[in-house]
């Protein structure tokens, strides 16, 4: 199934579903929830209708984990499989369609490592045996960066996904070497912030969530980054 058809199956509170928070067309989602959209990221959608006024769009679409693949003892975390539900939530999924031609870009708004958890969250939805696993090379994931969003919105349908997603891992990491010390750097930064905000907060349960998630993404993108990577396995 195409990437388009299972996320306009997820369905939102206003059809009193609680797969995502929003799903349907952008322009809705930027009337409806005007006042809940960064500033930055609203101004970034609006020149995405402008592009292409049939955008639709996910928000904090909640997926599963393949507790399978977190049993293989190289990506071994186990603490993501006590978490219940779907704890897995992609910030925002744009999708497309033209000429029967199915895409969708994730996008991750964090200012400095979003580019990097996005790749977690793309590998664990394609995952084998996951929901998403025909789509992968329908999906292309970003940071929350206008720039990036509008450039591979201009290539989505003319250059293949796998291409784009590797010229964004060029521009942005020279080697693995590099992409280890970011995410290592962004594992730092939750560990600082949990330390710091949990203490204060009554209820702890989704904040633990946030934090477990994001270091598991972490660990996903080196580990799969690893084992594509040539130079490092021959």
């Amino acid at each position: 199934m195409a990437i388009c058809a299972i996320l306009g199956q997820k369905l939102d509170s206003r059809k009193d579903g609680d797969d995502c928070l929003f799903n349907g067309y952008l322009e809705d989602y930027l009337s409806l929830r005007e006042n809940e959209i960064d500033e930055n990221l609203k101004e970034t959608f609006e020149k995405v209708l402008e592009t292409d006024p049939d955008t639709k769009i996910c928000v904090d679409l909640h997926c599963a984990v393949n507790v399978e693949a977190i049993s293989n003892q190289i990506i071994r975390y186990k603490d993501i499989c006590k978490l219940n539900g779907k704890p897995l939530v992609i910030p925002y999924i744009l999708y497309f369609q033209h000429d029967d031609e199915d895409r969708a870009i994730i996008i991750y708004d964090c200012k400095q490592y979003g580019y990097i958890y996005a790749k977690g969250l793309y590998y664990c939805m394609t995952e084998p045996a996951g929901e998403f696993i025909d789509c992968k090379n329908e999906i292309v994931a970003i940071s929350s960066k206008q720039e990036t969003i509008l450039k591979v919105l201009n290539q989505l349908f003319t250059v293949k996904a796998g291409s784009i997603q590797r010229s964004i891992d060029h521009e942005l990491f020279h080697d693995y070497e590099e992409l280890k010390a970011a995410s290592k750097d962004a594992a730092n930064a939750l560990k600082l912030e949990a330390m710091e905000k949990l203490p204060a907060l009554e209820d702890r349960t989704h904040a633990i969530y946030h934090y477990v998630t994001n270091w598991f993404l972490l660990k996903k993108v080196l580990y799969v980054q690893y084992m594509v990577n040539k130079n490092i396995l021959s």
